[in-house]
C-alpha cells in the first residue's frame, strides 16, 4: 500500500455527502493518508463515515462561491500536514501507482485546462494537490476570488503567487500524470475529475447501479447529460438508460433525455454499438476503451484551443474509420500547434496505416519524446517498427510500454508478435501467455500463440489454441458453414464427414494428406475445394467424394474445417513425414506435358515460383522481385520453367535475363501444374502453393523462405517436418534474400554436376 504521511486527503461538501464519502473511500482504497477528512455541515440520517474518516462541521455552502471561498480562505485552518489531496465527489484517485514523489515538489498541481495556451494551464481544483505554503499564502488580502476558487490560484493571482509567495506550479506533463478532467488522460493519470468522466473510471454496471443515487440537482446539470452521451459514444447502452431515467425523473420533459432512452434501449435490444472490451474501430489491435473510445464526445468545458479542438474532431473522424478526415484534422492542428503531441502521435499512426512507414516512424519517434510516460505511444511505435522489420526494436517499444502499463493485454500480444518475428519464440510464447492471463478469452492472442508454439515444434499444444483461429476476422469463413453438426472428435465410423475449405490453395494441398487417416477410422470423407484444386484432389486417397466450393453440399452427418483434421486425429509430425507422396499427377496429363516440353537436351529443368498471392498479408516479405533471383537465371545447364501465377509473370519482360524463362499455361488448375512439377527435376519457390504441391508430389523442391518464416516451416531448420524432399534456405536477416539466393544457386549447381 502507498503511504503518504506528508499528505491529508479532504473533501468539502455540504450537499453531496454519501457520494463525497465514496470518493474519499474510492481515494484511500490503496493509500494510507497522514489523515481522511470530509468538511461539511451534518450528516444526514442514513449516512455514516467509517471510523478512518474524521468529520467536521462547517456552515453550509449554498453556492459555487461559498465553496470557492471557504477552500481559499479557510481550508488552511483544518490542514496540519505539509500537502493536501483536495477531492470533490466526482473525483478520486484510479491508479494509486502512477504516483510520483515529483508530485510533491509543486505547491499546486491539477488536471490541464487544454483551452488556455499561454501557459498557465495548470489546472483544474476538482482534483488537486496543494501545499500548506499555498494554503497559508492564499490568505494574502490581495487574493479576492475571481470565477471559480481554481481559476484565482491557477490563473487571475497565479503571477503574484509565483513572484510575492514563491508558489511551485506543476508543469503541464506533470499534470497530465497526475489527473485528468477536460482533455483525453494520457496514459493512466493518478485520478481524475468530472461527473463526464464516470463511464472513463468504473465499470458501466457499476456506473448504472450507482447513477439513481444522483440528487435532482445533479440530474438536471449539464455534466450528467454529458455523462450520458459519452455513455453512449462508449456503447454503454445499460448505463445510458440510467443516466436517461434518472435525468427524467428531476425532468419528465426533459427532450433530449426521452431521445437518449430511445436510442439506449433500441440499440441494448439489438446488441448494437463497440463495447468497451471490443476492438477498437481504429485498427489498432487494443480494446475500444483503451484506445479511442474515451474520444467520443467533448467535456462540458468552455471552448478548447483551435488545435486541441482539432486533435478531437480528428480523433473522431479516426474512430470512425475515416483516414482521409483524420489525416486533414491531425495536419491543421500541428499547422496551430506544430509541437502537439497527440496530432504527432496520431498523424503517425495515419501514415502507418496507409502505409508510409518513414513519416509514421518520424512522427511517432517526436511524440514519444515530447510524451515519453504515455504507453500507447510506445505501443504504436513499436507496431510501426515491427511494420518497417525492425522487431527488436519493435519489441524494446512495447517493452516500454509494459513498463508504464503492464495491464496491457494489446500490447503483451504485440510484444509476442514482435518477439515472434525476431525469432525468439520461447519469449513470444511467454508474451502471449501474459496476455491471456489479462485477457482469457482474447482469441487473436490464442491464435498467435498457436502459431508460435507451432513454429517452435511443439504441435500437440498448439493445436487445441490453433482453433481460435475461427473467431479471427481475418479468418472468416469464406465459404459459410454447413448447418449440420461440427465434427468434434468422436468415433467416425460409418459417418460422412464433410471436410470444408479454408484459408489459402497451399493450406489445402498441405492439410489433404490427413484426409486418409480419417477414411482409415471408418469414415466416408466428402472433400470440398477450392476450384482450382478439385481436380488434382480428386486422386486423394481416402476421399469418397471432392466437390467445388462453388457446389451443393451433398448430404452428410458432420463437418470440420479442413485444417482442424490434425488436432482430432493426434497425428504427429513423424507420421506426417511417412505419407509423402499424398497427392500424383494424372498419367495422362503427364504425357501430354512431356510431349510438350520435348526431348530432354541434358539441361537441369527447373521450375520457378517467385510470387505467391499477393492479398495475403504477409505477402511483401516471402515474395520475392524477380531481378533478385537473374544470378539463378544466369546458371549455366539450368532451362528454367515459369510456375509462378499471373501475377508474378507480369514480372518477366522487366527482367532481360527472364526471357529464357519458357511459360506453359496451365489454365489455373493445380491438376495440370501438378503434371508439369512431376516432369521437371526441380522446383525452386517461395513460400507459396507451388512449394507444398511440389513437396506433396515428393519432388525435389528448394523453398526461399523469409527471416520469420510461416509456422510449417519452423524455424533454423533447412529440412521440413512435413515435406522430405523439401530444402529450406531462409534469410539470416530480415530481407536479406542475396545470401540465400546464392546458396540456392550453390545447390542448383551441385545438381547439374550430378548429373
Amino acid at each position: 500500500m502507498l503511504a503518504l504521511p506528508g499528505v491529508t486527503l479532504a473533501c468539502v461538501d455540504t450537499a453531496n455527502h454519501a457520494l463525497a464519502l465514496r470518493a474519499l473511500r474510492r481515494s484511500a482504497e490503496r493509500i494510507r493518508f497522514a489523515r481522511t477528512l470530509l468538511l461539511t455541515d451534518a450528516l444526514p440520517g442514513g449516512v455514516a463515515a467509517p471510523d478512518d474518516v474524521e468529520v467536521t462541521a462547517i456552515a453550509p455552502l449554498r453556492s459555487r462561491d461559498d465553496y470557492s471561498r471557504f477552500v481559499l480562505k479557510d481550508l488552511a485552518a483544518h490542514v496540519r500536514t505539509p500537502h493536501v489531496l483536495l477531492v470533490q465527489w466526482d473525483g478520486y484517485v484510479v491508479h494509486p501507482e502512477a504516483w510520483d514523489p515529483a508530485f510533491l515538489d509543486c505547491d499546486y498541481l491539477g488536471a490541464r485546462w487544454f483551452w488556455f495556451t499561454d501557459g498557465h494551464d495548470v489546472g483544474n481544483g476538482g482534483f488537486s494537490l496543494r501545499s500548506h505554503r499555498l494554503l497559508d499564502a492564499l490568505r494574502d488580502p490581495r487574493i479576492a476570488l475571481v470565477e471559480a476558487e481554481d481559476v484565482t490560484i491557477g490563473r487571475a493571482h497565479r503571477a503574484l503567487l509565483e513572484r510575492e509567495h514563491g508558489i511551485r506550479f506543476g508543469t503541464a506533463a506533470l499534470a497530465d500524470r497526475f489527473a485528468f478532467e477536460a482533455a483525453y488522460p494520457v496514459g493512466r493519470p493518478f485520478g481524475f475529475h468530472g461527473l463526464y468522466n464516470f463511464c472513463r473510471v468504473m465499470p458501466p454496471g457499476e456506473l448504472a447501479a450507482l447513477v439513481p443515487a444522483f440528487s435532482d440537482a445533479i440530474a438536471r446539470s449539464p455534466q450528467l447529460a454529458q455523462l450520458g452521451r459519452n455513455c453512449v459514444a462508449l456503447g454503454q447502452w445499460r448505463a445510458a438508460i440510467a443516466v436517461a431515467q434518472r435525468m427524467l425523473a428531476a425532468d419528465a420533459a426533459h427532450g433530449e433525455a426521452r431521445a437518449l432512452l430511445a436510442q439506449s434501449e433500441a440499440a441494448l435490444a439489438r446488441g448494437a454499438g463497440v463495447g468497451r472490451n471490443d476492438p477498437c474501430p481504429c485498427g489498432s489491435g487494443r480494446r475500444y476503451k483503451a484506445c479511442h473510445g474515451a474520444l467520443g464526445a467533448a467535456a462540458p468545458v468552455p471552448a478548447p484551443a483551435p488545435a486541441d479542438a482539432l486533435v478531437a474532431q480528428a480523433l473522431d473522424a479516426h474512430r470512425r474509420g475515416d483516414l482521409a478526415a483524420a489525416e486533414a484534422g491531425y495536419r491543421d492542428a500541428l499547422a496551430a500547434a506544430p509541437a502537439h503531441p497527440h496530432a504527432l502521435h496520431y498523424l503517425g499512426v495515419t501514415d502507418w496505416q496507409r502505409g508510409r512507414l518513414d513519416e509514421a516512424l518520424a512522427r511517432l519517434e517526436q511524440a514519444v519524446t515530447l510524451v515519453p510516460h504515455e504507453p500507447e505511444f510506445h505501443d504504436n511505435l513499436g507496431l510501426a517498427l515491427a511494420a518497417y522489420d525492425r522487431p527488436e526494436d519493435a519489441a524494446a517499444a512495447h517493452r516500454r510500454a509494459l513498463a508504464l502499463d503492464p495491464s496491457r493485454a494489446g500490447t503483451w500480444n504485440n510484444l509476442g508478435l514482435a518477439l515472434h518475428a525476431a525469432q525468439r519464440l520461447d519469449e513470444a510464447i511467454e508474451a502471449f501467455r501474459r496476455a491471456l492471463a489479462i485477457e482469457p478469452a482474447a482469441p487473436q492472442v490464442r491464435f498467435n500463440l498457436a502459431l508460435a508454439l507451432l513454429a517452435a515444434g511443439h504441435d500437440a499444444r498448439a493445436w487445441p489454441c490453433y482453433e481460435a483461429r475461427r473467431e479471427v476476422a481475418a479468418f472468416a469463413d469464406a465459404v459459410p458453414p454447413p448447418a449440420t453438426p461440427r465434427w468434434t472428435g468422436d468415433d467416425p465410423a460409418g459417418r460422412t464427414i464433410l471436410l470444408v475449405p479454408e484459408q489459402g490453395l497451399g493450406d489445402a494441398i498441405m492439410f489433404v494428406r490427413y484426409v486418409a487417416p480419417l477414411a482409415a477410422r471408418g469414415a466416408r470423407v466428402i472433400v470440398q475445394a477450392p476450384r482450382a484444386l478439385v481436380g488434382l484432389f480428386r486422386g486423394v486417397a481416402g476421399a469418397d467424394r471432392v466437390i467445388g466450393d462453388d457446389e451443393p453440399r451433398p448430404p452428410h452427418d458432420a463437418w470440420l474445417p479442413l485444417l482442424s483434421l490434425p488436432g482430432l486425429l493426434g497425428i504427429d509430425a513423424a507420421a506426417t513425414r511417412a505419407q509423402v507422396p499424398y497427392l500424383a499427377a494424372d498419367p495422362a496429363r503427364r504425357a501430354h506435358i512431356r510431349d510438350a516440353l520435348g526431348p530432354p537436351d541434358g539441361r537441369l529443368r527447373a521450375g520457378l515460383a517467385w510470387a505467391g498471392n499477393p492479398r495475403n498479408a504477409n505477402d511483401r516479405r516471402r515474395s520475392i522481385d524477380l531481378a533478385r533471383l537473374v544470378p539463378l537465371l544466369r546458371l549455366p545447364g539450368v532451362q528454367w520453367w515459369s510456375l509462378a501465377w499471373r501475377d508474378g509473370e507480369d514480372q518477366i519482360a522487366r527482367v532481360p535475363e527472364a526471357r529464357a524463362l519458357r511459360t506453359f499455361d496451365t489454365g489455373g488448375d493445380f491438376a495440370a501444374t501438378a503434371a508439369l512439377v512431376a516432369e521437371l527435376d526441380v522446383v525452386v519457390s517461395v513460400d507459396t502453393s507451388v512449394a507444398h504441391l511440389a513437396g506433396a508430389l515428393a519432388r525435389p523442391v528448394l523453398v526461399l523462405l523469409p527471416f520469420a518464416a510461416d509456422w510449417r516451416w519452423r524455424t533454423g531448420r533447412d529440412d521440413c517436418d512435413w515435406y522430405p524432399t523439401a530444402r529450406l534456405f531462409r534469410q539470416a536477416a530480415p530481407g536479406a534474400w542475396a545470401p540465400a539466393v546464392e546458396a540456392v544457386g550453390e545447390a542448383l549447381g551441385a545438381l547439374t554436376r550430378s548429373r
